[in-house]
Order: C-alpha cells, then sequence, then structure tokens
C-alpha cells in the first residue's frame, strides 16, 4: 500500500477540550489514541456504559482488551500495527465491546493518524470518533455470530488476500423453524437458534460462523474440499441431537446444508450468495436433513426453469398464447376403430421451441399455473370433443388432471360448470388420474371423485404398475378405467411371469367391471401378444403419435363423414 505523509493537526492538550465542548451534541465517543506511548483519551460520556478506568488512561491495549469481544481482538492487532508501522494511515473497523451487563454493543470506530504537534517528542495519535451502530450491527444478538454484513466484510477481505485460493460456503437452514415459533412460541425458536450457533461454532474450529436473517446460518471454510464441509455439517447435526437428548427432546427439527465451493478471484459476494441460497434449497428440496453440494449445471437447470416459468405466465396472461392441445387416438380392441383420444398438453415458444412436457408440467405444477392452464385444457378438449360427436357420438375424451388442481382449487365445481355450460354428454368425457396420487388421496380428491361418478362422468386409473399397485382402494374409489403403462406392458411381450401378472390383472378388472387400456404399444409384435389378454383398449404409437387436432381429424374421423 502506498503511504501517505501525516499532517500535524492537534496536541493531547487541545483534543481534550474539542472533546468537551463536541460532547454536548454529538452521541458519539470521540477518542485520542497515542499509538507509541499506549495512552488513551475518550469522551466521558463513554464510562456510563462501559466499565473503563476514566476516560482518561495509559496501557490502553491491556484496559481495552476487557471490554473487547476476544473474538474481535485479532482483527483490531493487527489494523493497529498497520497504523503504527505507516502501512496504513486511516482506521474504520466494526467489532463487538461489551457493556457493565455483559451486553454486546457493536461499534464502529473510525479515525486517522496524525502527530502531537504540541509537543518536542512528536507520537502518532490516531484521532476518530466511535459511534454504537444499533440496528446497522454486524451480529446478531440472539446467537452471538456475526450478520451477513460482516460475512461481507470478510469475504472482501479474504478476496484481497487470498486472491487465487480456494474457500467454501456451507449454508445451514432449519428445517421447520416456523412450525417451533408458531407451536412453542419465539422464545423457544431462539433457543434452537443459539442451540445451532454453539454446535456450528464447536465444530467450525478456525473458520467463521455467521447468521443470516430468519433460521439460516453461515460457515465460511478455508478449504478446498467439499466434503470437508459436508463432514463439518453432518458433526453439527450430530452434535445437535446430542444436546437435544440432554434437554430432554423439548424441540424436534432437522437441519439442511448446501455446499458452495468457489474460487475468490472469480466470485462476486451477491452471487456467491445467490449460489448457496440455491444449494440449501435445493437440499430442502431433497428431503430435508441433508446436504447438496452446488453444481453450476444443477443451477443453469434451474435459472432455465425460472425463465420458462416467467414465459409460461406470460402465456396465462396472454390467453395462453403458445398452448396447443393435441391428443392421441385410443383404439377399441372389439372394433379396431377409433373410439376416443387423450388430450394432452403441449407448449412452444420462440425461445425454446416445443418443450418436452416432462419439463414445463412440472414448471406448471410447482408455480400454481397448472390450475389457470389446467381448466384451459379440459374446457378446449371438451369443445374439441363436441365438434367430433357430429361424425361419432360415442367419441370419449380423456382428459388428465394433476392433484395440485385438486387439492388447491375448487376444480369439482369448475369441472361440472363446464360441462353443464358446453352442454357436453358427461358421459364421453373420462378424467386420468395417476396411481401415486390416488394412493395418497385426501378428502379433496374423494369428494371430486364422488361428484364425477354420481354424474356419470367417467374417472380413469392413469399408469397402473408403476407405482404401489394396491389393488384393496379401486372398488371405494369406483374407477372405470386401468391403464397400464408401457413400463410393464412391455416387459410382458418377453417375460412370462409380467404376462400372467398382466393377465390376472385383466381380469380381476372386469370382474369387478372396470375396463382395462394398455398403453405404449409400439409394434406389430407386442400388439399381437398383448391382444390375447382382452384389453378393452389400446394407445401408443403404433396406431399413433400424440398430433394436433387437424391432424388427428384427417388420420382418424373424416372417414366417418357422410
Amino acid at each position: 500500500m502506498e503511504k501517505t505523509t501525516t499532517t500535524n493537526l492537534v496536541g493531547k492538550d487541545e483534543f481534550e477540550e474539542v472533546m468537551r465542548l463536541f460532547a454536548r451534541c454529538t452521541d458519539d465517543y470521540l477518542f485520542l489514541f497515542d499509538l507509541d506511548k499506549d495512552e488513551y483519551i475518550i469522551s466521558e460520556g463513554v464510562l456510563k456504559k462501559f466499565d473503563l478506568p476514566g476516560n482518561h488512561f495509559f496501557h490502553a491495549g491491556e484496559v481495552l482488551e476487557k471490554i473487547i469481544h476476544p473474538e474481535d481482538m485479532p482483527e483490531l492487532n493487527e489494523d493497529l500495527a498497520k497504523l503504527r508501522s505507516g502501512e496504513s494511515q486511516e482506521h474504520n473497523l466494526e467489532y463487538r465491546w461489551v457493556d457493565r451487563n455483559g451486553k454486546i454493543v457493536w461499534i464502529n470506530c473510525r479515525g486517522v493518524v496524525t502527530q502531537d504537534s504540541a509537543r518536542e517528542e512528536q507520537t502518532k495519535l490516531l484521532i476518530g470518533r466511535i459511534t454504537e451502530i444499533g440496528s446497522k450491527r454486524k451480529a446478531d444478538n440472539v446467537t452471538g455470530l456475526f450478520a451477513e454484513r460482516q460475512l461481507q466484510i470478510d469475504f472482501e477481505r479474504h478476496k484481497k488476500e487470498k486472491q487465487r485460493k480456494k474457500g467454501i460456503l456451507l449454508r445451514i437452514g432449519v428445517d421447520n423453524f416456523k412450525d417451533i415459533n408458531e407451536r412453542y412460541g419465539m422464545d423457544s425458536g431462539d433457543v434452537v437458534l443459539k442451540m445451532i450457533a454453539e454446535c456450528m461454532k464447536a465444530v467450525a474450529g478456525e473458520d467463521k460462523c455467521y447468521r443470516l436473517d430468519g433460521d439460516e446460518f453461515v460457515m465460511l471454510m478455508d478449504e478446498e474440499d467439499e466434503q470437508k464441509a459436508r463432514k463439518k455439517y453432518h458433526k453439527t447435526r450430530i452434535m445437535i441431537e446430542e444436546r437435544r437428548k440432554e434437554e430432554g427432546y423439548q424441540n424436534f427439527f432437522t437441519i439442511s446444508a448446501g455446499v458452495v465451493g468457489f474460487y475468490y478471484h472469480e466470485t462476486v459476494f451477491d452471487r456467491l450468495c445467490n449460489y448457496s441460497e440455491f444449494a440449501l434449497g435445493v437440499a430442502k428440496k431433497n428431503g430435508k436433513n441433508c446436504s447438496y453440494v452446488f453444481t453450476q449445471e444443477d443451477y443453469e437447470a434451474y435459472v432455465k426453469n425460472l425463465k420458462i416459468q416467467e414465459k409460461l405466465r406470460y402465456s396465462v396472461n396472454h390467453d395462453f398464447v403458445g398452448f396447443e392441445v393435441y391428443y392421441q387416438p385410443i383404439i377399441s380392441t372389439k372394433t379396431g376403430q377409433v373410439a376416443g383420444a387423450e388430450a394432452l398438453l403441449r407448449f412452444s415458444s420462440r425461445e425454446y421451441g416445443m418443450l418436452s412436457p416432462g419439463i414445463f408440467i412440472p414448471v406448471l405444477e410447482e408455480s400454481g399455473l397448472i390450475i389457470p392452464v389446467g381448466e384451459w385444457v379440459y374446457r378446449t378438449a371438451m369443445r374439441q370433443a363436441m365438434e367430433w360427436h357430429k361424425l361419432m357420438p360415442t367419441f370419449r375424451i380423456n382428459i388428465n388432471l394433476s392433484f395440485i388442481q385438486i387439492c388447491k382449487s375448487d376444480v369439482v365445481n369448475e369441472i361440472m360448470t363446464a360441462i353443464e355450460e358446453l352442454g357436453i354428454e358427461p358421459s364421453t368425457v373420462l378424467f386420468e388420474f395417476t396411481e401415486s396420487g390416488m394412493i395418497a388421496y385426501d378428502d379433496s380428491v374423494q369428494r371430486l371423485l364422488d361428484v364425477l361418478n354420481e354424474n356419470e362422468v367417467k374417472i380413469a386409473l392413469d399408469d397402473f404398475g408403476t407405482g404401489y399397485s394396491a389393488l384393496a382402494y379401486l372398488q371405494n374409489l369406483k374407477v372405470n378405467l386401468l391403464k397400464l403403462d408401457r413400463g410393464f406392458t412391455a416387459k410382458a411381450v418377453v417375460n412370462d411371469f409380467d404376462y400372467n401378472l398382466i393377465g390376472h390383472i385383466v381380469d380381476m378388472a372386469h370382474s369387478v367391471g372396470m375396463q382395462v387400456c394398455f398403453e405404449g404399444i409400439e409394434t406389430e409384435e407386442e400388439l399381437q401378444k398383448l391382444k390375447k389378454l382382452q384389453p378393452d383398449y389400446i394407445q401408443g404409437f403404433y396406431y399413433g403419435k400424440p398430433v394436433n387436432k387437424d391432424k388427428f381429424y384427417e388420420d382418424n374421423l373424416k372417414k366417418f363423414e357422410k
């Protein structure tokens, strides 16, 4: 650092007079620190709050050490050494003092180096002011840990010192902290936060710990191996469990962690925080009480999903532009003719082209956009089916329902309202549900099923055989149709056990009045072998891929025109 020349500004005697005058018009503490003689002068107001021998004392280092938090002494001593050597001419630090009651008080100490011009033996003087930071403090009063502001300061300092060295940010969050506060009160929440902070500090060693807003913590690690961060998380988790056991399991909670490795010279602080927030979010999404190591690929996929979500939201708010309903034929095994179609949602945009349903459907569900889009789908499909009923009155339209629609919207009334407004025959409409959703159904699901059955709207259990394959609940649900997934039917073509098993499922379904549809039939060999099991319907690429309404009409319904 380039050195600057000190300026002869003021002497100690003059300063004491100035200090007395300024004490009347400021809450700050003015101070003068003789760096060579270790002599300290400070505004008398400081004595009301802090345990000092007076406002003018010698052996300043020893005296101040009694009121400065021990964790902050190394940083302060390092800065003072630079001032004494002339490497630096300005002092600007935020650190902790401890008041007469043992309470931590964050202060900002700022000053400049000058010379004592009033005496023959000139010494270096640090003159400045001390401000109690209050709401801008860099630490948390509950846990005593540094806060995010200090984390940023430490990061930037390390960035200058370490340059191309690698570091790791370990971000820890409480999985069910809101429940603790709501069930047991804020005091219990504070106890939990203190416990986590203490366990983290015990595990951290020389690494620093910080508390972020809410229920999240960070450990800034001087490491290169992300697995070492995961081990520290694991040790923290074990230590917390031991503490909870000692205290009689008064609160139940778990912690998750996101781990981000980074190089200082390549990393911006705000971006690092975003990465760690994402990593913690993934850990919680993966089941909680676990850790996740950040990868750029996962993050880019996440950002892409956000962009796709915004594109989908735009489309929903602009008359569903980009959405389209495709139709895949369903063939009756008795007649060999098309009996209906499954309505399948598709989405395309100029930026992404035609997106796979496996990409945009989960985004719709996670964002809740599946609710308006789902209503648009079943209304669009019903209107189209009514057009095709003119050619084939028995034509049935199959429509998928997401359990997000069922559980988070009044889809029961909305479906029946649509059926009534459009004037479609209810028995020509069938709604498909996935097996895993059926098994986990709640009261809202049962109400929907009851209303659909009462109004003669058909119900199908989709992808049967890919989930739990429990048979006992089928009769209670009063399902009209079982659809066997290709993952199940494809194995039956080459495996006798699966073939016989499917045969028994078909017999069982028929015995209780259910029909069966085999999905994913792609070849003549598959068709001929599986037809022997006597399903009611066949669906798959062998008969046709999902296509738009015009293509579906040309391939399947035009021949019925008179």
